[in-house]
């Protein structure tokens, strides 16, 4: 009988313990920790963004172009493609950094940009005007002068574009202000130079540099998001970076816009005029 009592009593214990052991285990499936993904790419099986810190303290840059140990090519396309095809979560999470990064990488990219459009207009402008190629052959003082507003055409364009990009970058921090963010310095003007690769991969040189790299097909649907990313990045940095709702953020982007068109032309009248004095 005691033994048959001790086992009697042993099991609400066994049962007791059986419950605690089925809590844990509801527990465990409950409190799964979120799959770990890089913080950079947002993919949970990348291959080394991990590695690339911008600094000792290990902060890891958001912008390609700002990582280490990345070749110049490589840190140009990729953050080309991300500023493109991924510019709601680059825009919107831009952070903090130096001006003179973000400017050289403006530069180069319009650069190229402006490069690859006169390479790819000019035989189209031999096909329509045949006597023009003749022209240039036989007469020196016509080539000396295509050559020098060439020279002169191609910067002075790039240069104008950088300068369009930078001032609906800044134009956007203004007018975010204005709808209501606070007044803390924003990141306007590394997003307006960073903007300059939507030039990039929407020009033929970019759009030909795509398809070795990364296929036709692929490079056209790249080519065609880079139309509609200054909008989508607009409203992504005036909502990540200044905290606006969406009403503020199509007020605020309008009215930087119509900033940057103003500059715009303001710029396309002093390369005209430049070329003329050329």
């Amino acid at each position: 009988m005691g033994g048959s009592r001790a086992v009697r009593s042993s099991r609400p214990s066994d049962e007791r313990g059986r419950d605690l052991r089925d809590d844990d285990a509801i527990l465990e499936l409950v409190d799964v920790p979120a799959a770990v993904v890089c913080a950079t790419c947002g993919s949970p099986d990348c291959p080394g963004c991990q590695h690339d810190d911008t600094q000792a303290s290990g902060v890891i840059a958001i912008v390609p172009w700002e990582r280490p140990g990345l070749g110049l090519g490589a840190r140009l396309m990729a953050t080309a493609r991300s500023a493109t095809a991924s510019s709601e979560s680059l825009f919107g999470a831009l952070p903090d950094g130096d001006i003179a990064p973000a400017l050289r990488f403006a530069v180069l990219a319009e650069l190229l940009a402006v490069t690859g459009l006169v390479l790819g207009a000019a035989p189209v402008g031999l096909l329509i005007a045949p006597w023009l190629g003749r022209a240039l052959v036989l007469d020196p003082g016509l080539r000396d002068a295509a050559v020098q507003a060439l020279l002169s055409g191609i910067p002075g364009l790039a240069f104008a574009m950088v300068a369009i990009h930078a001032a609906h970058g800044v134009a956007l921090d203004w007018a975010a202000r204005r709808y209501g963010a606070s007044p803390r310095r924003g990141r306007g003007l590394r997003f307006g130079l960073y903007g300059c690769a939507w030039d990039l991969l929407t020009l033929p040189l970019g759009i030909l540099v795509m398809m070795i790299l990364d296929g036709p097909r692929r490079a056209l649907s790249t080519a065609r998001l880079g139309l509609g990313a200054p909008s989508r990045a607009s409203r992504a940095y005036l909502r990540g970076i200044h905290h606006l709702n969406d009403q503020q953020c199509r007020l605020a982007a309008r009215a930087a816009l119509l900033i940057a068109g103003a500059v715009t032309v303001a710029a396309i009248g002093a390369v005209i005029l430049a070329l003329l004095l050329a």
